[in-house]
């Protein structure tokens, strides 16, 4: 027998999840379909004062005229297709996005993300594939590795962190700790049979003690330290691949003009290190979460449209600071409410081909309007002058509003 197990069903389901954020994204307008949508109220003003004025001068001149005229210039002169401009080329690119794994939440994502000069990328589950594992443990005070994975495991429980995943797949069921905390981008403190333990990076593990920190190790890969109140127990190192496509999506988004930066909270000289392998040019480590924002602040004070990508809690301030923010479709839940956009193929070449949408899109809304404003310098005179029949004033106004969607239509292939 086949056996199934539901987790979730109806709202709560991943489908209708996706589904209320793309409502989100079509029911917020960016700022070009907001000047677009005020354009038409004003335009509709406009329009009823001129067909008032040109029914008047008719209905003085040769009155059998003034209704037909004035019907056709009401006729001709429909908004449609300056309505249709932007919302028509917003849902055709992101339904085109959504079908490569690229989904839009907010609805002012696709005009700034085409409008980008600088990506910054997070480092462990952006760049890297987020599966670390555990190389090594190096005790420091003879204690044995297993009891320290035993500790280790305690305290990463309550972590999303993909080196807690790492950890915990190494050490099993163990002990347990009570009261633990964890510090965004720095580690875990908690309670193991009355020690207080931390976990993390070198500098917050080593206050619990007060001591000098040991020396690091000579290892490739993200290192965090172990320690009690007595003073570091351990180092463990662990490792992380690079994204397969990593490489290849870096030189295409610089290929396209965009700067690439890296933050990171691991240690820098590891994150130097991955930005070398990967042609990343800029690379900072050793980064807390509010010197990643700090960064960030940095760049758009010079001018920069920033784009930040990242998956994970320590990533949700920064992610929400960025004009344009994109998490990893497997990142944390924080990180994906606080973004624009969400990778759910996971692919990041998808960010790049991502970009060259958005620009295609903000060009045909360009040219959606422009067509849209031309028809009219043309048609209201023309109506106003009597050389429109009602007839051909309907027909004109139909093909408006069909060019501007098929002209949308194109950024679906």
């Amino acid at each position: 027998p086949l056996l199934v197990r539901v987790d979730k069903v109806g709202e709560e389901t991943v489908l209708s999840s996706i589904l209320r954020l793309l409502d989100r994204a079509q029911a917020e307008k960016p700022r070009i379909g907001q000047l677009a949508d005020r354009a038409a109220q004003w335009f509709i003003l406009g329009l009823l004062i001129v067909s008032a004025l040109v029914a008047a001068w008719w209905w003085f001149h040769e009155p059998s005229r003034a209704f037909w005229i004035t019907v056709a210039l009401l006729a001709v002169t429909c908004p449609c297709a300056l309505g249709l401009a932007t919302p028509a080329a917003l849902t055709a690119a992101t339904g085109r996005l959504t079908r490569v794994g690229l989904l839009v939440t907010r609805g002012h994502a696709l005009e700034t993300l085409a409008r980008a000069t600088h990506v910054v990328f997070d480092k462990t589950g952006t760049l890297t594939d987020g599966r670390l594992s555990l190389e090594r443990v190096i005790p420091l005070r003879g204690v044995d590795a297993g009891q320290v994975l035993a500790w280790a495991a305690a305290l990463e429980r309550v972590s999303e962190h993909p080196v807690a995943r790492a950890i915990l797949a190494c050490a099993g069921e163990g002990v347990s700790a009570q009261d633990v905390t964890a510090v965004p981008g720095r580690g875990l403190e908690g309670v193991i049979d009355g020690r207080r333990f931390r976990i993390g990076v070198v500098d917050f593990v080593m206050e619990i003690s007060g001591k000098a920190a040991p020396e690091l190790p000579d290892s490739v890969g993200t290192v965090v330290l172990l320690a009690d109140e007595e003073g570091a127990l351990a180092w463990l190192v662990l490792r992380d691949a690079p994204r397969p496509e990593a490489a290849e999506a870096i030189r295409r988004l610089r290929d396209l003009g965009l700067e690439v930066s890296l933050l990171s909270g691991d240690r820098p000289e590891e994150a130097e290190r991955v930005a070398r392998e990967l042609g990343i040019p800029c690379a900072r480590g050793g980064l807390l979460p509010q010197d990643k924002l700090s960064h960030l602040r940095a760049l758009q004070e010079q001018g920069q449209v920033v784009v930040m990508v990242g998956d994970g809690v320590n990533d949700a301030p920064v992610l929400a600071g960025a004009q344009t923010s994109l998490a990893m479709g497997g990142g944390t839940q924080l990180a994906q409410a606080s973004a624009d956009m969400i990778l759910l193929s996971e692919n990041l070449g998808h960010i790049p081909a991502g970009v060259r949408v958005a620009r295609r899109t903000m060009a045909i809304i360009r040219q959606n309007l422009g067509w849209a404003l031309g028809y009219n310098l043309i048609a209201v005179p023309a109506a106003a002058a009597g050389f429109v029949p009602p007839w051909l004033a309907a027909i004109g106004m139909s093909l408006s509003s069909l060019i501007v969607v098929l002209n949308a239509l194109r950024l679906r292939h």
